[in-house]
């Protein structure tokens, strides 16, 4: 009776002990969970805590963006106005709609994933209905899922995001060699200013076809036109904006069928009016959209300390397979 009373007893304090494993990775699952997630609209603002990261989204129906993103190790405020991943020009052949979706009126709610729906309504001047799911899938990780329906149809559509962060990040792309460089590979190629194309911004096209969209007039639509130079072809949509005091690097990068361009001002020392803007613009979609057919665009935001080439291009290799499946 004495062995039976034993062996029942290590058998409770195994269960128990086996549930209280269970229970606290369960409770570190959850409050994972809860940190990478948006919290309610409160002001205008949508606060977000992932950890890592910590800042605000502004949705007060002007400006709308990751207005605040602090870099937690190091203190560091990563963003300027109106901040990440904001909505800016939507644009058809030859036509622009209206003058910047980031102040269009909008609607706005935390799903149950923890992510941020921002809908913008079809308006007089933009015959669109726009969708932005924002969610963390990491701490040092942001996804945005743009879903489009145009009540009238749209040839070669396009949805323009940009994203602006402080004085001090280099942006680079990621670029296909020349045609010259034989047997030289793809790299990060630095977007420094020459006297060629100062007081243009400049712009990475997927290929051929999407160089002459950018170049079809709607950036020349008033108010404020924009001149672009070309400059080299993507290897993939990547680009990145790197610091190198801190050691801190924003990699933007997308699908090759969502995004046709990646688009920055150049880097100059001190900076003029161009490169001051120190942003990054991601041109999606790309393509002929008829009138209330459903399209989608994915761009994701990764942010880090001492995030290497290399390892951005694992990481992007690893979103592409997130993407496919595959």
């Amino acid at each position: 009776m004495h062995v039976v009373g034993e062996e029942t007893m290590y058998r409770a304090l195994f269960a128990a002990t086996l549930g209280l494993v269970l229970w606290s990775e369960a409770t570190a699952v959850l409050g994972q969970q809860e940190k990478l997630a948006f919290l309610p609209v409160v002001g205008g603002f949508s606060s977000f805590d992932t950890g890592l990261l910590r800042g605000k989204m502004k949705l007060d129906g002007k400006y709308q963006g990751i207005a605040s993103i602090v870099h937690a190790p190091t203190g560091m405020e990563l963003a300027k106005a109106p901040g990440l991943l904001s909505y800016y020009r939507v644009f058809a052949a030859d036509t622009r709609y209206g003058k910047a979706a980031r102040d269009w009126p909008q609607s706005v709610r935390i799903l149950e994933n923890g992510g941020l729906e921002v809908h913008f309504a079809p308006g007089e001047d933009h015959p669109l209905d726009l969708t932005g799911v924002f969610r963390w899938v990491a701490p040092d990780t942001l996804d945005l899922e743009t879903v489009v329906r145009p009540q009238v149809a749209m040839p070669q559509m396009e949805v323009f995001l940009s994203s602006y962060v402080v004085a001090g990040f280099d942006a680079l792309v990621y670029v296909k060699p020349n045609r010259f460089a034989k047997g030289r590979p793809s790299e990060f190629l630095r977007a420094d200013w020459c006297e060629l194309f100062d007081g243009n911004y400049l712009v990475f096209p997927r290929d051929r076809e999407s160089l002459l969209m950018v170049y079809d007039r709607r950036w020349e639509i008033p108010p404020s036109p924009v001149t672009w130079a070309f400059t080299r072809y993507l290897a993939e949509p990547i680009a990145l904006r790197r610091h190198s005091e801190s050691g801190i690097t924003v990699a933007w990068m997308s699908p090759p069928r969502d995004c046709f361009a990646m688009l920055t001002p150049y880097n100059k020392e001190p900076p003029d009016n161009v490169a001051g803007h120190s942003s990054i613009y991601l041109s999606l979609f790309g393509q002929n959209v008829g009138a209330n057919e459903t399209v989608r665009a994915h761009c994701r935001v990764v942010i880090g300390k001492d995030l290497d080439n290399e390892q951005i291009l694992d990481r992007y290799a690893k979103y592409l397979a997130e993407r496919t499946g595959k």
